[in-house]
């Protein structure tokens, strides 16, 4: 849908001024330019990866029933999807980043994105928010279907092997050896989790049920590196699969069967968070899956045209987005140290639809860049009510700090100089295997 120039200018001015209510993302600096944006970011609403009858050894009541096949994007996580590119479209053309004709400038608008069937209509979906009418000649993938992308699944290999043991090693290093210790910090979301999956006395919660179907343990995962079993792992699944529920707007009464009133859906999601920081941010794994994608970010960053998919031609890319998975987005905030907090999450949270934006500012006077990052997430109940973001409603939006750049930051805007050497310091090189 094109949208007139005079909403974006309406937007452009209000974020020289006062920010929309609750908006934490700080104004551009007077005399400032965004010369770029390079936006790592997750597909929106999926029905749950595993299917019916992997599902049903976890719960003793029935699970909802999707509208679609396990781990495909649902037409309601498409409306959502699309009212991100719609808001994506209002604020980057505000501060004349993308041009308000139907089609971008070729070359100027790339999203690269993993290419399975989910991704791909997340993109679809975005683009149908940012260009309605020109989705192909900017929607991009790898073109050999036959192995995954290294950006968003890189793959063990001689120099970068994933190695299990020492995968597992780390892991089990940051919590003291063994599950006790957590597994007793988490208990209180773990109790309700198991009684919200097998509620005492429904037929089928008995002694295996639940949270106890398997034990712990870190294994080898045959995509490589490793892959976590037990309680943990569990209710991380169902904690993420209700947060799917309610985001697709299921009735109440399906959205955990009814069992999770009031705040308890966000509590249980803690569950989720320690899932993702131990087997996502542990150093060796985060630099094993997060080095290809954080060196093509700091390419793109430098050259516009070393987005990938960007047309080798003189204008580069403006505004580039690698849509692939939650995953993809915790790797590279656990490289670099990042944090942020939108609201209705837990801290550092990666929820349907979000984005990671590393922003590329130029400072009028002297020509000085500068790279800014932001968090962008709709709420809880902006997903669950499929609500059209606006100027004065604009999703949840957060400034994201770089700790390693605190004594150099301006604006909360990191020199490029600067953000290149944390970055490059932070990726291992010998799990870069892509050449930006």
């Amino acid at each position: 849908m094109k949208l007139r120039l005079a909403a974006a200018v309406l937007f452009s001015t209000l974020m020289a001024g006062v920010a929309p209510a609750g908006a934490q993302v700080p104004p551009i600096p007077p005399g400032w330019q965004t010369e770029r944006v390079v936006m790592l970011a997750r597909h929106s609403v999926q029905a749950p990866a595993q299917s019916p009858a992997e599902l049903a050894k976890f719960a003793a009541s029935p699970w909802p029933a999707w509208p679609v096949a396990p781990g495909d994007l649902t037409p309601r996580g498409a409306d959502l999807g699309h009212q991100m590119g719609q808001f994506f479209r209002i604020l980057y053309g505000g501060r004349g980043l993308i041009e308000e004709a139907i089609c971008p400038q070729p070359g100027t608008v790339v999203l690269w994105v993993d290419f399975d069937k989910r991704t791909e209509w997340a993109a679809l979906s975005t683009l149908g928010g940012l260009y309605m009418r020109c989705l192909t000649p900017i929607l991009k993938h790898q073109t050999d279907l036959s192995k995954p992308d290294p950006l968003f699944h890189p793959q063990p290999s001689a120099s970068c092997p994933m190695d299990a043991a020492s995968n597992r090693a780390a892991i089990l290093a940051r919590i003291g050896g063994d599950f006790g210790s957590v597994q007793r910090e988490y208990a209180p979301q773990l109790t309700v989790l198991q009684s919200t999956l097998c509620p005492p006395g429904v037929p089928g919660s008995g002694t295996t049920c639940g949270l106890a179907a398997e034990a712990s343990a870190i294994e080898p995962d045959p995509a490589g590196g490793v892959a976590l079993k037990g309680p943990i792992a569990i209710g991380s699944m169902a904690a993420e699969n209700f947060l799917m529920e309610s985001a697709q707007g299921m009735p109440a009464s399906d959205v955990a069967w009814g069992r999770l009133g009031g705040d308890k859906l966000r509590d249980v999601l803690k569950v989720r968070r320690l899932h993702l920081d131990l087997m996502e941010k542990t150093k060796p794994i985060a630099q094993q899956k997060g080095s290809n994608m954080l060196a093509q970010i700091v390419a793109a960053l430098q050259n516009g045209h070393k987005f990938p998919g960007g047309p080798h031609i003189a204008e580069p890319v403006r505004f580039g987005m690698l849509l692939g998975h939650d995953t993809n987005i915790v790797n590279v905030a656990g490289l670099l140290n990042l944090g942020w907090e939108i609201k209705g999450y837990q801290d550092n949270a990666a929820p349907p639809g979000s984005a990671l934006a590393f922003e590329l500012l130029r400072e009028g006077p002297n020509g000085q860049r500068y790279v800014r990052m932001a968090f962008y997430a709709q709420t809880p109940e902006q997903l669950r009510n499929n609500t059209s973001l606006t100027i004065d409603n604009p999703p949840g939006m957060v400034a994201v700090e770089l700790p390693a750049c605190s004594a150099y930051a301006r604006d909360k805007a990191c020199p490029l100089e600067r953000f290149v050497e944390i970055a490059n310091a932070a990726i291992e090189p010998a799990c870069v295997s892509i050449k930006p």
